[in-house]
């Protein structure tokens, strides 16, 4: 737990400013993605040791302080970052590799309830983008980039992204198109 959570901090140079202690002291008490990465590393232990109660509540915590809701079955290797983390949903039994990065309203699970065991395995290096959903069993491979609202239903190689192509698409209003006023 403690060399991941080493890896998990040192993370946090990527957005911080501040020297060692302060940047982790103020990632503890405002980051709520670095407040649910501890949470999570601290329910996963009890989990793996089978210590009852202490898991399941230190994930319900996290959920109630910081809106972001991780299995302590996940299998999350070191230097996971979480931005932004509210809405965030990762299921059990899904892996991730080390050095992830996950921002808001990430969901990373099952398609059904009746298939809870067959979650995503993510690899190394990973970067999911606001929205994105990975369902099912799929294999995400290592060095892979999911933009914004995508969602992955089938594997993706390593070194590869994965991109929603909707252009915007920009409409002038019209006399005939604004509500009346009366």
């Amino acid at each position: 737990m403690f060399d991941n959570l080493r890896a998990d901090t040192r993370k946090l140079k990527l957005i911080k400013t501040k020297s060692f202690p302060w940047y982790v002291i103020e990632s503890l008490l405002f980051e709520n993605g670095y407040q649910a990465v501890v949470l999570y590393r601290m329910a996963s232990w009890f989990k793996r040791r089978r210590v009852p109660f202490f898991g399941p509540l230190l994930a319900r915590l996290s959920l109630f302080l910081n809106g972001v809701d991780v299995s302590p079955g996940a299998e999350i290797g070191p230097g996971l970052m979480i931005v932004h983390g509210v809405g965030l949903v990762i299921g059990d039994n899904t892996r991730i590799g080390a050095d992830a990065m996950l921002l808001h309203q990430v969901t990373i699970g099952a398609s059904r309830y009746e298939r809870r065991d067959q979650m995503p395995r993510l690899g190394d290096n990973v970067f999911v983008a606001a929205g994105a959903r990975l369902i099912g069993h799929i294999e995400i491979g290592d060095n892979v980039f999911v933009g914004a609202n995508a969602v992955v239903t089938q594997d993706v190689p390593s070194d590869s992204r994965v991109l929603v192509d909707a252009p915007l698409k920009i409409v002038p209003q019209t006399e005939s198109s604004q509500p009346a006023v009366d």
